[in-house]
């Protein structure tokens, strides 16, 4: 099951209100709250795979003067998503996936118990790890990269990138060097096991993230198959 839902999850079950959750009592993740002192008041951020938006309310909440685009592209979801959103006026939500190419592409589609594990990928060793999660069905959806969706969209920076994509993080990364160049911090989940065709493990993330000039600030590798890890721009790199 995806991580950061995991966290919703349990947001929404032990905590549901209007609040934002304890972040501090939940296993695997970043708070928020110590996300803020790496961006601006006003940031602009990216959310790929924002799934129901527990995330993106919480962080429509905690940055009211930021922007924050949300990336959702299952279709049934991102009903949800628009509904749960609605009324949030510094949210921005697309039907479609950042990738590494803009066009069409296949997703798998997870069910069972967690709808929340969809991939670009085929799923792979997440068949055994989570057994009573089901990928049955795959769509066409649309994608675009990081670079043209901030070209259409007059977007000349982005302050934190918060990545959910199972697997396809450094795919899109890799493709998004233009964008890249602004981010001050990114969040993203991380594998330590192929749970995804072609999944690209916690390691080599992290070198390539060293490559552009990032460092590790926080790491919560709480489950055997994958963690959460908070990177930050090295102001020493350059």
């Amino acid at each position: 099951m995806n991580l950061i839902k995991r966290a919703a999850r349990y947001f929404v079950r032990e905590w549901f209100s209007p609040c934002p959750p304890r972040e501090q009592t939940i296993k695997g993740v970043v708070p928020k709250q110590y996300i803020k002192r790496f961006i601006p008041d006003d940031p602009i951020i990216v959310e790929a795979g924002a799934h129901l938006g527990w995330d993106t309310i919480e962080m429509s909440t905690l940055w009211p003067k930021g922007i924050i685009h949300a990336f959702e592209p299952v279709p049934g979801l991102y009903g949800q998503l628009q509904n749960n959103t609605s009324g949030l006026e510094n949210v921005r939500l697309y039907p479609c996936a950042l990738s590494d190419k803009t066009g069409i592409a296949t997703l798998f589609v997870s069910s069972g118990s967690s709808d929340a594990s969809s991939s670009l990928l085929p799923p792979k060793e997440h068949l055994s790890e989570h057994p009573t999660v089901y990928f049955e069905e795959s769509i066409d959806v649309r994608t675009i990269t990081l670079n043209e969706w901030a070209r259409e969209n007059g977007v000349e920076r982005v302050d934190l990138l918060w990545l959910d994509m199972q697997g396809y993080e450094l795919a899109m990364l890799k493709a998004s060097s233009e964008l890249l160049r602004t981010v001050s911090a990114i969040y993203t989940e991380v594998s330590l096991k192929e749970q995804y065709e072609g999944t690209p493990l916690y390691p080599e993330i992290r070198g390539w993230f060293e490559e552009q000039g990032f460092k590790v600030e926080r790491e919560e590798l709480a489950w055997a198959d994958a963690g959460n890890v908070l990177f930050v721009r090295n102001k020493n790199a350059y």
